[in-house]
């Protein structure tokens, strides 16, 4: 009998050898796939371990975050530029058109000081951007103050044509040399109380008590006061441009806090209040926080006549 004839005479035989094959051809399949996977995983090994040779992806990711990199340090070198530029605006500003007004530098501790709130950056931890992202706000808030501070000299150019009559200029009593004596220079001496050296702040006009006092600027009264003791009776003038001027010692004042003064306007009369040793006017300017020698803003050689009719009288 043929085998096909076996086969179809005996079928259980026909199925084993069917199933038979299948698990031979099966056996193939699985060694030829374990042996490229284990081929593959060789040919892998020695393209990056022995070869050093990236894989697709993280080539393409290489070169993505060389980019970014280069992106990076540009504009980590514009910032530098920018940074160099303001730097030269906030120099100028500071020590020409500020000073020129009057007004005080602005602290770095203000202009460096960023947008604050650490939380802003939490999601940039341990990236690239961050060092990126807080030198923006630093920039930022360093603008922000610059054009603040443009502003603010913006508006006293306003008034430049003011400025000379603002500044102290004038005695602050008749210049006629009969009704009074300088008692006091201005700088260190001997304190007439105390005895010890100590730096006089201003100029002592001594003079008898009821002499009228002078505004010596255009300005407002910004303090007037009463101290049993140190200035007694006295009044401030802040005259704007970085100047403040002192009248001490008074027997009356005259005008109020808030009040607009213009240059002659009498403020009070001379007196012995305070501490003091006899009567006499004590005369301060101050010029941006700090004292300056009065003697220096006014001419103690214009003829009395001229000297009064700058000024107002006061009222009795």
């Amino acid at each position: 009998m043929s085998r096909i004839g076996e086969y179809i005479e005996s079928p259980e035989k026909f199925v084993d050898k069917i199933s038979e094959k299948n698990e031979h051809l099966t056996l193939k399949l699985t060694l030829v796939f374990i042996s490229a996977v284990v081929l593959f995983v060789f040919y892998m090994w020695i393209y990056i371990s022995v070869l050093g040779m990236d894989l697709p992806k993280t080539a393409i990711l290489k070169r993505r975050n060389a980019a970014w990199n280069t992106r990076i340090d540009q504009m980590s070198k514009q910032l530098d530029r920018y940074s160099e530029l303001l730097s030269l605006l906030e120099v100028r500003d500071d020590k020409i058109y500020r000073s020129v007004y009057g007004l005080d530098e602005i602290p770095q501790a203000v202009r460096m000081s960023g947008l604050g709130g650490e939380n802003r950056y939490a999601d940039l931890e341990g990236t690239a951007l961050l060092d990126i992202t807080r030198r923006l706000d630093v920039l930022e808030k360093r603008a922000y103050v610059q054009s603040r501070s443009f502003d603010d000299v913006a508006a006293l150019q306003q008034t430049a044509g003011d400025l000379a009559s603002h500044i102290p200029a004038i005695p602050p009593m008749n210049t006629d040399p009969t009704t009074y004596r300088l008692s006091s220079p201005f700088g260190y001496r001997s304190d007439p109380i105390l005895g010890i050296g100590k730096r006089h702040t201003g100029m002592d006009f001594a003079c008898p008590p009821g002499n009228p006092i002078y505004a010596t600027g255009d300005g407002t009264v910004i303090t007037v006061k009463e101290e049993r003791r140190g200035y007694g009776k006295h009044v401030e003038v802040d005259h704007g441009f970085g100047y403040v001027t002192r009248y001490a010692h008074m027997s009356r004042i005259d005008v109020v806090e808030g009040q607009k003064v213009k240059r002659g306007d009498c403020l009070g009369l001379s007196g012995r209040s305070g501490r003091i040793t006899g009567p006499h006017l004590h005369y301060e300017v101050i010029y941006r926080h700090d004292y300056v020698n009065p003697y220096h803003y006014m001419d103690l050689s214009i003829p009395s006549k001229d000297y009064m009719e700058m000024v107002r009288k006061p009222e009795k």
